[in-house]
């Protein structure tokens, strides 16, 4: 009968253990996990309390983030203790009277207020079985820790092992995006800070106009031609306009047209599939890069009538059609079109698309 009893003991605390294992598993905050260890820990081995000590390896010293009923931090030498014998050893360890033992620490218990009589203390182990820790219970309720106690404090401190571990490892990847957070904001002001109308350098009449202009502009989502001299400016005003819109915190993506070469210009401005040509590999093209953001095309005068009107059904359809695609792909740019040409002279000369230069010419930023 008693071996009956203790049989279905056993199962229960291993059928507890599966359930055991899932939550530890769901938890993700290291401070929950520890106290739902420590709460499962002394339920099913019937202690009074329970400890986990981590191992910080940097100053050689065991810690306590949480003990059961204890709030505060308890630190001292990793070699001190039971709970240092053990980490020392990797071995279990069952102390049935703790203040007759050589190796138990009684400032701790002169540190929490808490008498301890007895001790089982079970080594924590990563899955690289390394000892990271010690998984502590105390005072068994009725009579002495047991062998089956011992047999479930490992089971269950191999899985909280894992558990912390995760743990530690999710919050310093949240910690370091954080920082990636708050660095890329910071790096993002002060570009914003960097490319605005007021930094376009001169006190004339003219240059204060084009200021004007830009900030209005600014505000709208409506096409752009920046016409002027080379050096005036036309590259920081379309930038300026990009980094004072809404758009501020989507890509701004600038192209020359005139360095792009004839065979290449429709594959980098629309994007091209795998296996058009002998070798081509897949590529995003520069219109689709900056979907939400601004496409900025210096030197719109160079391109091709055959690209002039690829990007004329662009801007009508909202969509790019890649070189060898099968089906258009929505964008949604604020396009900024740039040249040093006279364009209604190269419409005379059929060099420039009307249809497309009244498309670009919504509003016209002309640098002094």
């Amino acid at each position: 009968m008693r071996a009956e009893i203790k049989s279905h003991s056993i199962l229960d605390k291993y059928t507890a253990l599966i359930d055991i294992s899932w939550r530890l598993n769901s938890e993700k905050n290291f401070e929950q996990l520890l106290k739902l260890i420590a709460d499962e820990a002394t339920k099913h081995v019937d202690a009074e309390r329970a400890t986990i000590f981590m191992l910080d390896k940097e100053k050689n010293e065991l810690w306590a983030k949480i003990a059961l009923g204890v709030s505060d931090t308890i630190r001292f030498d990793s070699r001190l203790g039971t709970a240092g014998a053990v980490l020392i050893s990797g071995k279990p360890m069952i102390v049935e009277d703790a203040y007759k033992s050589p190796l138990f620490y009684a400032s701790i218990d002169s540190h929490t207020g808490f008498h301890t009589r007895n001790i089982l203390s079970v080594p924590l182990r990563n899955p690289k079985q390394e000892v990271i820790g010690v998984f502590q219970v105390l005072n068994k309720r009725e009579g002495r820790f047991t062998t089956e106690d011992e047999h479930f404090l490992v089971a269950l401190a191999n899985q909280a092992a894992v558990a912390l571990e995760n743990s530690v490892a999710l919050s310093e990847l949240e910690r370091r995006r954080q920082e990636l957070l708050e660095l890329n904001l910071h790096l993002r002001r002060e570009v914003e800070e960097r490319f605005t109308s007021k930094n376009i350098v001169g006190t004339s009449s003219k240059i204060q106009e084009v200021r004007s202009m830009i900030d209005r502009t600014a505000e709208s989502a409506l096409s752009v031609l920046v016409t002027g001299e080379n050096g005036t400016g036309k590259e920081l005003s379309a930038r300026a306009i990009h980094y004072q819109s809404q758009r501020r915190s989507k890509p701004f993506v600038a192209v020359n047209c005139a360095a792009l070469p004839e065979s290449l210009v429709e594959s980098e401005l629309f994007g091209i599939e795998k296996g058009v040509a002998t070798g081509v590999e897949r590529r995003v093209g520069r219109i689709e890069s900056a979907n939400g953001g601004t496409l900025f095309l210096d030197e719109i005068g160079d391109l091709s009538m055959t690209a002039q009107a690829k990007l004329l059904r662009v801007l009508q359809e909202r969509e790019v059609e890649w070189v060898g695609g099968r089906r258009p792909v929505p964008v949604d740019v604020r396009l900024i079109a740039a040249t040093n040409k006279d364009l209604k002279e190269e419409i005379k000369q059929n060099r420039f698309r009307q249809d497309l230069f009244f498309r670009l010419n919504v509003i016209h930023i002309r640098m002094p």
